[in-house]
């Protein structure tokens, strides 16, 4: 199953390099780069250009959900790197809930771990955790313009009554550099 790798960016940070090279892809993914227009010279990357509405990522977020062409949605901060093997992990989520959002955990440099609870609540999901059906019929929305808009994006979809699949691999790391809208 394929993947479109969304990457909201502001075109300013120097992580970005490393959050493009921590994506591991199989033929048939994308990665989209949304943001100010960007040379880029991986041809796995397909730049979407746009201004930076400094909403947190949101605004980029749908409009890379516009031109995702994958099967599933994974989201990635300009300021962060997936794990290791973390697309073999992907795979594994795909075929076990095809038609259903999969949360991951993630880890802060200090070594605290997202989610602690398998639940969605505020506070306890990160966009960088998600993996989810490119379903628009089921697809929330990131348009709050809140820090809090992973949060918002998950409550406000459709699967929202039904299981979300919580696993418990760590398939990405935050970086040590504070976010900055």
């Amino acid at each position: 199953m394929t993947v479109s790798f969304i990457v909201p960016t502001t075109g300013e940070r120097s992580t970005l390099a490393a959050a493009l090279q921590s994506i591991e892809t199989l033929p048939g993914d994308e990665i989209l780069v949304v943001g100010p227009l960007l040379a880029w010279s991986d041809p796995r990357v397909r730049v979407v250009g746009c201004k930076s509405a400094h909403d947190w990522g949101a605004s980029e977020r749908e409009l890379g959900i516009a031109h995702a062409r994958g099967r599933f949605l994974a989201f990635m901060d300009d300021d962060d790197v997936y794990a290791p093997n973390h697309r073999a992990v992907m795979e594994a989520a795909m075929h076990d809930a095809p038609d259903t959002p999969t949360i991951f955990r993630m880890r802060y440099p200090d070594g605290h771990v997202l989610w602690g609870d398998p639940a969605l609540v505020c506070g306890n999901v990160s966009t960088q955790m998600m993996l989810v059906p490119n379903d628009t019929d089921h697809l929330g929305s990131w348009k709050s313009g809140r820090r809090e808009c992973d949060f918002d994006f998950l409550a406000s979809s459709k699967w929202r009554g039904e299981a979300m699949t919580w696993r418990t691999d760590v398939i990405c790391h935050r970086s040590e550099e504070k976010y900055q809208p």
